[in-house]
């Protein structure tokens, strides 16, 4: 698996799981002071500075609620700058109506920062009019709240309003904050789905962090990097070795031993310099939520080279297979080796994903497990075509119109089967180029498949000049069908050599012969043959091969007594006629070394080529001296 997944992935359940609570709007330092006073020149608002849309609004506000219930009293100003209350209203009303309006929040489950508008979607252009009022709630992405409350008989009261005032600092409305309390009574009945707010990750990581610097002395922060330096250190190391033991077992033709070593390279490294980290990382303080934060971290990196590494040994069981497949003469095991492939990878991905969220990350997967069955509902209507590729999958294993290596023609495709896969079977053409053939289409569609053809038919006509003797057109057509029962890889038990057509400037002999061959280029190298064998008897039997001509005779008429052309045949005439193309090939044949021994295949060599060749015509290729 590339390394890339592994770290999408990694970041994937990071954020799905963080047990952190930090806001996003940048803070003041923790001991900052935060007066709380009514609306006033001396309000905390202007030393961080006024919001600019809803969204800002909205995010600075969870922020230092959650500082807040982090501890941090003294940002309490800072939270109550994003509210408009009255003028008159008491400081502690403030913050409780602040707090009523968090527990709202937290009620409705986390918060979509990134649907509110922004400060780009205001104001889009520079002649646009901007938005200056944005109702947050009612909104019809919480109508489940009215479900529910109605179910207890109650519905929500108020609404919630983010508005931009003259100097366009946008603020939770006034009307919102007199509606704050009767929409907290009316929601009272439901649970608060997150005990805070979170926002981004990563934003004001200085209030947990900020205690370790403190508190942690150069001693220990150089224990955490001499660990993490010799964690990689030895990786590397490891990494090497492993890399080279690959190499010396693959040059000893142990092909699955080295692909082994090659693939536990990588994790091996990256699970030595995780286990520095650890190391090094329990002499650093850490605030409690900061520590199970890094540990569950560094657990989940020690687990991910487990992973890593039983992903990169379906390569390995992969190898094994195929060289098993190789030694048996079914196609069947060379098409499951890729499916088993991708079935293994893709289970252990599901399983590592699961084993993650529940141990190291304490999420309930329970439920995951239970949503399954409407899942695959809702999957099975949704995904139909991918359902229908995998059945044609299934189709193509088990009925076996074609096997890896099959020349077919399909759907107006024609070439060479190469991959047959889960959902599509990759089809080589002719002019090189890979054509992705979905299975669905090979349920019902028809397929040629050539691969199959015992016999290759080689149909043609040889045209003879017209002054041909009788005898020896006899001869040549004998002559031709004993070439046919002499050659190792025609038919022998049917085949068609006759004259057969008087042609406009020829006498047609009809060749029609199948040859017996394992692929494509041993037939042209045996048409080949026959054919230059053709020539030869025909050049011994003093046969000429026609080419269109047209004679323009000038006739005078004068009345000739009729003179025969041909002498008529006797009781031995045919005979002998077939007798003389017999031996004629005979004699071409007698030494002709395929007459003790057949020809292999055809095989091919880089050029430039070596004028060495065998008796069969093809090169010689010296073995090695090594070898």
């Amino acid at each position: 698996m590339p390394k890339h997944y592994f770290h999408l992935l990694a970041c994937l359940l990071l954020w799905l799981a963080s047990p952190l609570s930090l806001p996003a709007q940048d803070a003041a330092p923790p001991d900052s002071p935060a007066p709380i006073s009514e609306a006033s020149p001396e309000h905390p608002a202007h030393k961080i500075g006024p919001a600019t849309s809803p969204r800002d609004a909205m995010e600075n506000f969870v922020s230092w609620m959650n500082m807040i219930d982090n501890g941090h009293d003294n940002f309490w100003g800072y939270a109550l700058a994003y509210i408009d209350f009255p003028e008159d209203m008491p400081s502690e009303q403030q913050r409780r109506t602040a707090r009523m309006l968090m527990d709202v929040f937290n009620r409705m489950g986390r918060i979509d920062m990134e649907s509110l508008p922004g400060e780009l979607d205001i104001k889009p252009t520079p002649d646009a009019t901007p938005i200056l009022r944005y109702q947050f709630f009612p909104a019809p992405k919480y109508g489940w709240m009215w479900d529910k409350l109605a179910s207890y008989g109650k519905a929500p009261i108020g609404e919630i309003v983010l508005q931009a005032n003259d100097q366009g600092e946008w603020k939770f409305s006034r009307q919102t904050t007199h509606d704050i309390p009767d929409l907290y009574n009316s929601t009272a009945l439901l649970p608060p789905s997150y005990h805070d707010q979170q926002t981004l990750p990563g934003d004001n990581l200085f209030v947990l962090v900020g205690p370790t610097f403190q508190q942690t002395s150069s001693w220990a922060w150089a224990v955490l990097f001499i660990s993490i330096l010799v964690g990689l250190i030895l990786g590397k190391i490891v990494q090497s070795m492993l890399r080279t033991a690959a190499k010396r077992s693959i040059e000893k033709h142990k092909e699955v031993r080295g692909i082994a070593f090659d693939n536990a390279a990588s994790p091996a490294s990256f699970a030595l310099l995780s286990l520095g980290l650890w190391l090094g990382i329990t002499q650093v303080y850490r605030e409690p939520k900061l520590a199970t934060f890094t540990n569950n971290i560094i657990e989940f990196l020690l687990i991910l080279a487990v992973g890593w590494f039983l992903f990169n040994l379906v390569e390995v069981i992969d190898a094994a297979l195929r060289r098993l497949s190789e030694k048996t003469e079914s196609k069947l095991d060379d098409q499951l080796v890729p499916l088993v492939r991708k079935a293994l990878r893709l289970f252990l991905v599901v399983v590592f994903t699961l084993f993650v969220a529940q141990n190291v990350f304490g999420l309930d997967i329970t439920g995951w497990l239970a949503g399954l069955g409407i899942a695959g509902l809702a999957v099975s209507l949704a995904a139909q075509d991918s359902i229908k590729n995998l059945f044609g999958s299934i189709t193509v294993l088990f009925d076996k119109p074609f096997t890896v290596g099959d020349w077919i023609v399909t759907e107006g495709v024609e070439g060479t089967v190469e991959e047959v896969g889960f959902r599509s079977t990759r089809i080589r053409t002719f002019y090189n180029s890979l054509i992705t053939l979905p299975n669905a289409n090979l349920i019902n569609a028809s397929v040629d498949n050539y691969g199959r053809r015992q016999f290759r038919r080689w149909k043609t006509h040889i045209g003879v000049q017209y002054d041909t003797t009788p005898d020896q057109l006899i001869a040549f057509t004998e002559g031709i069908r004993e070439l046919v029962r002499s050659h190792p890889y025609t038919r022998k038990d049917y085949f068609q050599v006759w004259c057969h057509e008087f042609a406009g400037s020829s006498l047609n002999i009809l060749l029609y012969i199948f040859h017996e061959v394992p692929d494509w280029s041993t037939e042209l190298r045996e048409r080949e043959r026959m054919f230059i064998d053709i020539v030869r008897l025909a050049d011994k039997l003093g046969v000429q091969f026609a080419f269109p001509t047209q004679t323009v005779h000038l006739y005078k008429e004068e009345h000739k007594p009729h003179e025969t052309q041909h002498e008529p045949p006797q009781s031995m005439t045919e005979r002998r006629a077939r007798i003389q193309g017999i031996r004629s090939v005979q004699e071409l044949i007698q030494d002709q070394p395929w007459k003790t021994q057949t020809p292999g295949p055809v095989t091919f060599t880089q050029g430039p080529t070596d004028l060495k060749i065998d008796e069969h015509g093809n090169p010689i290729i010296e073995k090695d001296k090594e070898d």
